[in-house]
């Protein structure tokens, strides 16, 4: 049997529009230990869901927004995607309205009449679901942390090592550059190396990122600098891919309160981001402030999103795009919307297939707030 301490630290929204169901049903989850909310209607359901319940037991019929809209619009929220959902049903009981509750998100759908113990069955067996699912992405993320730690410190020592065999192929002993094979060897080596250590570090943010430890180390910082910083740095690359990469920031220093280095790896995201997908044409980045804000655009001429890719290109490991023509992992537009969130900022993008795309990274200038 299930601990019953656990169970009285679960929270299940309950959101049914009929009194005499509602009470019912939340009698026997707080019988069985449960901690209960209650929504009487769509509405109220969407705004409690922000508080996020362990479990929504959701009515389909409510005569605001039923129960199959509610699902969905918590599936597309960012905030509230991954919650576990089940319809409970005494009227929609047809195959097909199954069918219709599961494809709009649900993870479970029960009709009535269901008896007291069955009902409890059901919603323990579903959180062992979710609780099993959660125990893998943990050991994954453990996995990730652990083989990230144990590559950093080679990859260091090995990019060290071929960097200095280039100085000493590149100066001969009378001093002058010589450009022979070995160094054309050798300097692709240590572009790919950078490249998979920046493979190796995206992995360990993701980590620290999941387990809560990724630690902001807040100062005055010159955005205006930083961003220049960033454009210079990746000129090299972004000449490689024949991106003319430009930046206009204003006269005047813009300056905020905010972690130098995880706001830096944001900008750089962005700005590699539009190097790769900027088909060869021109990128820009655009630094102003608007009353309170800091406001960054970086808008390339590029390939473009899918309207209904806008929300999947920041999650972890998600890419739009197929085949070997993109590399990467798809971390990097997903480190930079954490590293804004952080920041109590946002950040935003408007695209279209063919028309390339535009990332707006939104600071506060007087956030205050130690982390």
């Amino acid at each position: 049997m299930p601990d019953p301490s656990a169970r009285s630290r679960t929270t299940v929204l309950n959101v049914n529009d009929d009194p005499a169901t509602l009470y019912l049903l939340s009698l026997t989850l707080r019988q069985g230990g449960y901690h209960v909310i209650e929504a009487t209607c769509g509405l109220e359901a969407l705004t409690l869901a922000q508080g996020m319940p362990d479990l929504v037991l959701l009515d389909v019929h409510m005569p605001d927004v039923d129960g199959y809209e509610v699902c969905r619009r918590l599936r597309a929220d960012p905030a509230t995607r991954d919650l576990l959902i089940a319809h409970l049903s005494s009227v929609s009981v047809k195959r097909e309205d199954r069918v219709k509750g599961l494809a709009q998100g649900a993870d479970a759908y029960w009709t009535r009449p269901l008896a007291e113990d069955e009902l409890l069955a059901n919603i323990e067996a579903l959180l062992r679901l979710q609780t099993r699912a959660r125990d893998a992405v943990r050991a994954r993320d453990r996995f990730l942390s652990i083989a990230a730690h144990e590559l950093k410190t080679p990859m260091t020592v090995l990019r060290l090592n071929l960097e200095r065999a280039v100085q000493l192929v590149v100066n001969d002993a009378d001093g002058l550059v010589s450009t022979g094979p070995v160094e054309a060897r050798l300097t692709p080596a240590v572009r790919q190396l950078t490249r998979l250590q920046n493979l190796v570090d995206s992995l360990l943010d993701v980590s620290r990122l999941s387990t809560r430890d990724m630690e902001l180390a807040m100062e005055t910082v010159d955005l205006s600098r930083l961003v220049l910083g960033q454009v210079e740095r990746l000129q090299s690359q972004a000449r490689s891919a024949r991106v003319a990469l430009e930046a206009t920031v204003p006269p005047e220093p813009v300056l905020l309160f905010g972690d130098p280095q995880r706001l830096e790896q944001a900008v750089a995201h962005l700005l590699t981001n539009a190097i790769k997908f900027g088909e060869g044409r021109p990128a820009h980045a655009r630094l102003e402030t608007h009353g309170d804000q800091a406001v960054l655009t970086v808008k390339d001429e590029g390939v473009g999103i899918a309207p209904e890719d806008q929300a999947r290109i920041f999650r972890r490991f998600e890419r739009v795009t197929s085949g070997d023509r993109f590399d990467g992992l798809g971390l990097g537009l997903f480190l930079a919307l954490e590293i804004a969130t952080a920041h109590e900022g946002t950040l935003t993008v408007k695209s279209a297939l063919g028309e390339g795309a535009t990332f707006e990274l939104r600071l506060p200038l007087r956030l205050t707030r130690r982390y």
